[in-house]
């Protein structure tokens, strides 16, 4: 069984977390396989939008902390599960394609900052958001440190860091981290609808503002 299914549909390329059963948490495996489903949507010119979502009861409860797929004493292999957790994100991030999350259950630890590095995010009801590392003893990863302070500001993203709470989607909409709040059941097939549409707009020019609006806080 694949842990990240992909499918390409009139220009959307869908990526799929697959592991329902573990709530989309990743490990190796997945972060592996969801390297190369990035990369290939970052590359394939027939790709002209990205949507991300999880399978089974929720996006992504973040890192699986009782099997990651290393031996999490060993430095090297943590370094490298997380260098290859980061390639994914800056592919995401960078990629001069519109990516859309649709977000379902809890998006939570390396899962909120997966959906962070969206530039787009549909949430439903009863979705929420946690960067609950400070729970764990743990430092945000996944470019949750990035991320945070760009979109909300310094002061909301240390109070996110620092305490770990558990946002609510009516939270998270009122503080700019998602765009859209949609009923429960319905955020996949509002993200397909959102990504469907930009598909079929000027990729090349949507693409290039992304990278220009990503630089821009640091030009004159």
């Amino acid at each position: 069984m694949h842990l990240v299914n992909t499918f390409l549909n009139e220009g959307v390329y869908e990526i799929e977390l697959n592991r329902p059963n573990q709530l989309n948490a990743l490990n190796l495996e997945l972060i592996s396989e969801l390297t190369i489903a990035v990369r290939e949507a970052k590359h394939n010119p027939a790709v002209r939008s990205v949507l991300l979502y999880g399978s089974g009861r929720g996006f992504c409860a973040g890192g699986d902390l009782k099997d990651f797929g290393i031996e999490i004493s060993n430095p090297i292999e943590v370094r490298e599960f997380l260098q290859k957790g980061h390639e994914a994100i800056i592919d995401l991030y960078n990629m001069e394609k519109p990516v859309i999350a649709a977000v379902h259950g809890s998006a939570v630890g390396a899962g909120c900052n997966l959906a962070f590095a969206c530039d787009l995010i549909a949430a439903e009801e009863s979705a929420v958001f946690s960067e609950i590392f400070a729970k764990v003893g743990a430092i945000p990863d996944m470019g949750g440190l990035y991320f945070l302070p760009q979109k909300i500001g310094m002061h909301r993203a240390a109070e996110l860091v620092f305490t770990g709470k558990i946002l609510n989607v009516e939270t998270a909409f009122h503080y700019g981290l998602i765009n859209e709040v949609v009923a429960n059941g319905q955020a996949i097939e509002k993200g397909r609808e959102l990504a469907q549409r930009l598909a079929n707009g000027p990729t090349k020019a949507l693409g290039m503002a992304k990278r220009i609006m990503h630089q821009a806080p640091y030009l004159s």
